[in-house]
């Protein structure tokens, strides 16, 4: 459930942040769970556009993790981010958490549209994607497993986080195996309640038999997690990345299991039940791979292995969500895609999938 500021408390909001400038328009924006609004800011009569974003009721909504991760992004790498200009983690008088960034150009898609894509434009958008993950699996910021969270050691009342990784903090096991079992077993438990249910036991079965094989990284890695065309700004024509978006459900994981899961989405298997949808999952995989290579040509080893398993888990992930994405698909088409994740599930099962154990 998203709040419903009124335009006057969004001014008072941004106020805070900056004092200086005047809101000429406030403009509600229907992104995700989060209450996001447009607002145009002027300056000593210049007119800039910004937005502001702020969390559900029901919780913080990521939104303090979020802004420090754009920061910190902004500062240490060239992935296209956000300028945050300030973040309020707690006031007295004003729904809070939320943020105040800059506004970037671009054509925001529903998560589903990668699949009609042209060729050119998916190779090169899953280039700069394969850019973006080397970069960000570069930096220093974690040294265990889990959800990436504000470090409780400062709060923020409108100032720009610092961009540093003493903001953040992961309360989470030092053993990649530890936390991959518990995430294979919670999934698998929402998996049962999904429409799909009838497959989680065998499923289980399946990821349980190759939970031993899963070797331990160097060392965890910030992880996008979040991959989407819904969290990014684009140019729908040419497939160039003008923005990635919410970063408030980032993950310290082994790069593998990142890479993995941004391949499988942007590659669309899931849209294989969609006769006119083409393959391109080899296409997204070699593209994704030159982009990493030519960012981290030696760490692209931590990412280029294989693993089926990290494929089961994008796939249930989808599953799991497939009443979020079935509005989006073209009309009529919801029971083909259901039936080509449940076939694509029975093939693994059969131990047909695209990759050798």
């Amino acid at each position: 459930m998203t709040r419903d500021p009124s335009a006057a408390t969004v001014r008072e909001q941004v106020a805070v942040v900056d004092p200086t400038v005047s809101v000429e328009t406030v403009d509600a924006v229907d992104r995700g769970r989060s209450a996001v609004f447009a607002v145009t800011v002027t300056r000593e009569g210049e007119t800039t556009d910004w937005f502001l974003k702020l969390a559900p009721e029901a919780d913080d909504g990521g939104i303090p993790a979020d802004a420090r991760l754009t920061t910190l992004l902004a500062d240490r790498t060239d992935v296209p981010v956000p300028t945050v200009h300030g973040v309020v983690d707690d006031h007295p008088d004003l729904p809070t958490p939320y943020y105040v960034s800059s506004a970037l150009g671009g054509d925001a898609l529903d998560y589903a549209e990668v699949g009609w894509l042209s060729d050119d434009a998916l190779a090169r958008l899953a280039r700069e994607t394969g850019s973006a993950l080397g970069q960000l699996h570069a930096v220093d910021a974690v040294d265990s497993f889990g959800l990436v969270r504000p470090a409780r050691t400062r709060s923020y009342a409108g100032e720009r986080p610092t961009g540093g990784v003493d903001d953040l903090a992961v309360r989470g096991p030092d053993s990649w195996h530890e936390w991959l079992e518990a995430w294979l077993d919670s999934e698998l438990d929402r998996h049962a309640d999904s429409r799909f249910g009838d497959l989680t036991p065998r499923l289980r079965s399946w990821a349980e038999s190759r939970l031993p094989t899963v070797a331990e990284p160097a060392h965890p890695v910030l992880g996008r997690n979040d991959h989407g065309l819904h969290n990014l700004l684009l140019d729908a024509e040419t497939g160039e990345m003008r923005a990635m978006l919410d970063w408030a459900y980032t993950l310290a994981v082994a790069p593998a299991f990142d890479f993995h899961y941004a391949e499988y989405i942007y590659g669309g298997r899931y849209l294989a039940g969609i006769e006119a949808v083409p393959d391109r999952q080899s296409l997204v995989r070699e593209s994704m791979l030159a982009g990493y290579r030519s960012v981290a040509p030696d760490r692209v080893e931590w990412v280029a292995e294989p693993r089926p398993l990290y494929d089961l888990l994008a796939s249930m992930r989808v599953q799991i969500d497939f009443d979020l994405l079935a509005p989006q698909l073209p009309e009529g088409t919801g029971e083909a895609v259901a039936e080509g994740l449940r076939t694509d599930a029975e093939r693994l099962l059969a131990g047909e999938h695209r990759y050798a154990d």
